[in-house]
């Protein structure tokens, strides 16, 4: 009888175990990549991109056709993300007090100047395909939550397509001067003005700094995103 008992504990116990583990795989967040490509006959900048209120790693390919890529956390069961482009400083809204006689100095959405310069994409994984579809913010220029915003001219979409399950669709861009009809000095003018705007950002979307470690096995890696 005790052996019994002893046995059916341990049958028990390791359901629970598959069950919990099960729970905590499903739950766990992945990586979804994010390419932005450049033409042949553009320059390569180092785009910003900010999700989730922090500056994302990025990392920048000076091959024969420059691109950006990067990656962020998603859910297991999220598949709608939306997509903000525009060279505009983002701004805060602060949170208000219940009787509105103060505010919270808690930001409560991030916002742009709605007249300001932007392209602004809702995009949804549907049967194994991102549908990608423009749209416009609110008239009080708020970015829904966890919007990804990349920091750059709308002037130099190209395109945006593509793109899998673990891939989000990429955004062709050419900043190439003959393209846009510009001189040198504009460009380097507009360059100038994307950092400024870069400047502005990290006051509220903080840079985060990437960390490796080698696991003991050595099989494997772990990257950790650190917020600075």
């Amino acid at each position: 009888m005790k052996k019994i008992k002893t046995t059916s504990y341990k049958a028990l116990s390791l359901i629970f175990t598959i069950l919990s583990t099960a729970s905590s795989s499903l739950a766990a967040p992945s990586l979804l990549g994010g390419t932005i490509q450049y033409s042949k006959n553009s320059t390569l900048v180092a785009t910003k991109v900010i999700y989730s209120g922090t500056e994302v790693v990025i990392s920048a390919h000076e091959t024969a056709t420059p691109k950006v890529t990067f990656e962020i956390p998603k859910g297991s069961d999220q598949w709608h993300f939306d997509v903000l482009i525009t060279p505009a400083t983002i701004g805060y809204q602060l949170k208000q007090l219940p009787d509105h006689a103060g505010v919270h100095n808690t930001v409560d959405y991030l916002k742009i100047d709605p007249q300001a310069s932007y392209k602004y994409y809702s995009l949804d994984f549907i049967e194994n395909a991102w549908l990608i579809e423009e749209k416009q913010l609110p008239e009080n220029g708020q970015i829904p939550d966890k919007t990804i915003i990349i920091e750059c001219y709308p002037e130099w979409i190209q395109d945006f397509k593509g793109g899998s399950a673990v891939e989000l669709p990429t955004l062709y861009l050419n900043n190439s001067t003959a393209e846009l009809g510009a001189t040198e000095e504009d460009f380097k003018e507009a360059l100038v003005k994307l950092e400024l705007t870069a400047l502005d950002s990290k006051i509220i979307n903080p840079p985060v700094r990437r960390k490796t470690q080698t696991i003991s096995d050595k099989k494997r890696v772990l990257i950790m995103d650190l917020i600075t």
